[in-house]
């Protein structure tokens, strides 16, 4: 049985590389495929469930790579001059927005769940607010969206991710102790810890990678045929060192990116991102696929009208409103702070903070994962089937 499985994934990659183009055109995304493919082998192949329980703590670390990978890739892009005049805008997103987004989705939460606790309500919260710029590539790559949405959005999504995990386990921690006390000082201590240990790690770590690259470079040491290994290396060292230390590896590999975009040569940085970029791809459409397979078990048959609800409105109106009420009072015009209130997809962080809520001894873990799921499978086929003809409405302005 196992080896069908595998046959089916890899008929889905043979498939998917054959129509890229034609599926480009109907505006299905790799992540939408997959997951398609996921829930259509979910029904091909029974589970009883405990295998997919027990795949958990195997996945967890795979896809948190596969992410840190993404991470350090689009810092690596990020051009560092365009953010020196535009980071007022992931600035407003990551201070203003994102808390606010947090606090709509705990009382849209507990308005609609009323068996669940303050805390079970804020997890949910906190699982989708971090957006993965990923499924936002056809935007991103897009020449014709001007490059301050662009490298706002990229920004926004890579810091996120990190700034989210500290604030995670905070809860991760109430919900498993609902009796216990935190207090203030202790959140600080969490947030000082995460932050400064990743500072250090990325600033370290690219201080020695730097000329080590351009020593091998120079001397020859360097062989063509193993650059996609290069960065894929890097980032999951500076990921996995940061984490042992109890940082933030997320925040880490994103400054490492983009201490990496600052102080590399244009050449090697091209070359080396995109040959990564493809391996990184590879294991994230992967990713994708056995999300759908989990969906089939833990969304499908428990859908109901109030996560129908939930999901639709935190994909929606739980971001554009705070986003929307944060970008106000800037130069932007209104379809410029739309795109940016609507392009938040949730994408493998959330997945990520899903899989630890299931790995915990949580009252009511395996709805909270329901309704979260639910989130990220919509956001999938929304922003997946709303990327390209946004990006192109921007084409017609020119």
């Amino acid at each position: 049985m196992t080896y069908l499985v595998i046959a089916f994934i890899g008929a889905l990659f043979l498939i998917y590389s054959l129509t890229l183009r034609q599926l480009e055109k109907t505006e299905v995304t790799g992540p939408m495929f997959f997951v398609i493919g996921g829930i259509t082998l979910a029904n091909l192949v029974p589970n009883n469930g405990g295998e997919l329980k027990a795949g958990v703590d195997l996945l967890l670390p795979f896809i948190e790579l596969t992410l840190s990978i993404f991470l350090f890739s689009d810092a690596a892009k990020s051009k560092l001059s365009v953010l020196r005049h535009s980071f007022q805008y992931p600035g407003l997103l990551l201070f203003v927005a994102l808390p606010l987004t947090l606090l709509l989705g705990i009382a849209v939460g507990l308005f609609l769940f009323a068996e669940l606790s303050l805390i079970q309500a804020a997890l949910i919260a906190i699982i989708l607010t971090p957006t993965d710029a990923a499924l936002s590539k056809g935007l991103l790559s897009s020449s014709e969206v001007p490059e301050k949405i662009r490298e706002g959005i990229n920004t926004e999504s890579g810091l996120n991710d990190g700034l989210c995990v500290p604030v995670f386990l905070i809860f991760i921690l109430l919900a498993k102790n609902p009796e216990s006390a935190i207090t203030t000082s202790h959140v600080v201590s969490v947030f000082s810890r995460e932050l400064g240990i990743a500072l250090l790690v990325a600033i370290t770590s690219i201080s020695i990678f730097i000329p080590s690259l351009n020593f091998a470079m120079k001397r020859h040491y360097f062989a063509q045929n193993t650059s996609p290994f290069l960065l894929l290396g890097f980032a999951m060292a500076v990921f996995s060192v940061t984490q042992y230390l109890h940082g933030s590896g997320f925040i880490a590999v994103f400054v490492a990116g983009l201490l990496f975009d600052k102080f590399s040569t244009k050449t090697v940085r091209t070359e080396l991102i995109e040959d990564s970029e493809h391996i990184a791809d590879f294991t994230s459409l992967m990713i994708w696929c056995l999300f759908g397979y989990a969906c089939a078990y833990l969304v499908l048959p428990k859908l109901n009208f109030e996560i129908v609800t939930y999901a639709l409105l935190s994909t929606t109106l739980i971001r554009i409103i705070p986003v929307m009420l944060s970008l106000l009072f800037t130069s932007l015009n209104l379809k410029e702070r739309f795109t940016f209130a609507w392009f938040g997809p949730r994408g493998l962080a959330s997945i990520v903070f899903t899989l630890m809520v299931i790995d915990e001894q949580i009252e009511n873990k395996f709805q909270i994962a329901s309704i979260a799921m639910t989130t990220i499978l919509f956001s999938v086929f929304i922003h997946g089937i709303s990327t390209k003809p946004i990006a192109d409405s921007f084409k017609n302005e020119k």
